[in-house]
């Protein structure tokens, strides 16, 4: 009987031990995206600091970018093989070796583009972690409070995030980021204290073929920022590489058939494309207000966070409009809308800068809006079973998708033949230019709602 009682006994503290995690890994989870956000606003000021071109600075957003991507397939697979409570320490190690690396080699940017994708290896494991940790551990009748959670965490985070890099940036210096990320230190104790232990298992990690999908969009990346063909035939080759191995490899963490689903594929370029255009107006904003109205980076940032809060807002409605209108119409009036707010900017670019506060709000308030009914349309194309992987290479290929939105956009704004209006709207040379590519995201925004359209919406019910 005693045996029996202390068992019970055992089993109660370790389910309040699991409910007391919780708010621990939801708070790193928290940090981790907060800290990446901020690092997203300071690009004007470190362009500056090292006298560089937008192109140059934006190696430290888009190769983190995909570490991002990579590092949340890598680390739902470690968590088969190792126990959560090991890889949430292992990422805070790399958070702050590579947080302390960037501070005390702040007067190279080759050394802090270094240490950013080694923080960025750490923060990485937050986000897939939290989702793991509660899918593992809470009741399944709680599992979507706590992952409703995440979502609230994420534009939350967005907002904290652009604040904290544009006050601190303006007001110390852009390389104090770095030393505010050591406060993930202060979770490790209540990490060891609160996860419990797990018995590690035999697991695969597929090391090639992340290793293959890391080259071919790092090549892809080059290539768009240098235009050089010898990034294109690594690209070509590293790409050919990958499907050879996924065919051949029963092992690999993605399968050939999904390659082989039309359907699935095509949502996949649809999203690869639109994407491209989300971090690539985010990342224009800051040097576009600067340069056009010469705002300093807190003003700016306080500018975002109307934009932000329509997000959040929209977002949490989604779900229940998605359910009334169907994701086809969902999806075609959040593309439409996000060519409306690109054309705002573009066309009153001198205007006023509450033009660009309105546009923000639009912009960031449609893709809210897509992002559920997009990946829904995405899911129900695969077998049940395969759910988990196809989400995995979603995420994936958006954060690819977004490096890429950052680099087309860096590698236009140095093209000193976009300093002429195309439509004669201004004389002046920021302006025109920014107007310009503005244009120019509008019709990669078309270009994403005819390919929806033509493969996808006209045969959706």
């Amino acid at each position: 009987m005693s045996t029996i009682t202390t068992e019970v006994r055992m089993k109660k503290v370790q389910e309040f031990n699991i409910k007391k995690a919780v708010p621990v890994t939801l708070l790193l989870f928290l940090l981790c995206l907060i800290i990446d956000n901020s690092f997203k606003i300071v690009s004007v000021d470190m362009a500056k600091d090292f006298h560089i071109s937008a192109t140059a600075v934006s190696w430290q957003s888009t190769l983190t970018g995909l570490v991002i991507g990579i590092g949340a397939v890598v680390y739902a697979a470690l968590a088969d093989s190792i126990s959560i409570r090991k890889l949430f320490i292992a990422g805070i190690i790399l958070i702050c070796t590579g947080s302390v690396l960037g501070y005390l080699f702040q007067h190279s940017y080759l050394l802090v583009v270094i240490s950013r994708i080694i923080q960025t290896t750490g923060l990485a494991s937050a986000e897939t972690l939290y989702v793991i940790f509660i899918s593992k551990h809470m009741p399944a009748n709680e599992q979507k409070k706590f992952l409703g959670l995440s979502t609230s965490g994420f534009a939350l985070s967005q907002l904290i995030g652009t604040l904290t890099g544009g006050y601190v940036s303006t007001y110390f210096h852009w390389t104090s980021l770095f030393l505010i990320s050591l406060v993930t230190l202060f979770t490790i104790p209540f990490i060891l204290k609160y996860l419990p232990k797990e018995e590690g298992k035999n697991s695969h990690v597929d090391v090639l073929g992340f290793f293959l999908v890391g080259t071919f969009s790092a090549a892809l990346l080059l290539y768009i920022t240098d235009f050089n063909w010898i990034y294109l035939i690594l690209f070509l080759v590293a790409v050919t590489l990958f499907l050879v191995f996924i065919s051949k490899n029963s092992k690999a963490f993605i399968g050939i058939s999904f390659f082989k689903n039309v359907q699935f594929i095509s949502l996949l370029g649809v999203a690869f494309v639109i994407y491209s255009v989300q971090l690539a107006y985010i990342f224009l904003f800051p040097f576009l207000l600067e340069k056009v109205f010469g705002l300093k980076l807190d003003t700016i940032s306080l500018l975002m966070i109307p934009g932000f809060i329509g997000a959040t807002i929209v977002g949490a409605l989604s779900g229940k409009i998605a359910k009334h209108l169907g994701s086809k119409q969902c999806i075609t009036m959040s593309m439409s809308c996000i060519v409306v707010s690109l054309l705002l900017g573009a066309l009153f670019i001198q205007t006023s800068v509450f033009i660009f506060v309105i546009s923000m709000v639009l912009f960031s308030s449609s893709f809210a809006f897509m992002y559920a009914p997009l990946i829904d349309s995405c899911i129900r194309t695969i077998e049940k079973e395969k759910t988990g992987t196809a989400v995995g290479f979603y995420n994936l290929t958006l954060s690819i998708g977004m490096s890429i939105g950052i680099a087309y956009t860096a590698a236009m704004m140095d093209h000193s033949s976009l300093g002429t209006s195309f439509l004669g709207i201004t004389n002046n040379l920021n302006a025109s230019m920014y107007s310009n590519i503005l244009f120019i995201l509008v019709l990669i925004s078309l270009l994403s709602l005819s390919l929806y359209w033509v493969l996808v919406g006209r045969k959706a019910k």
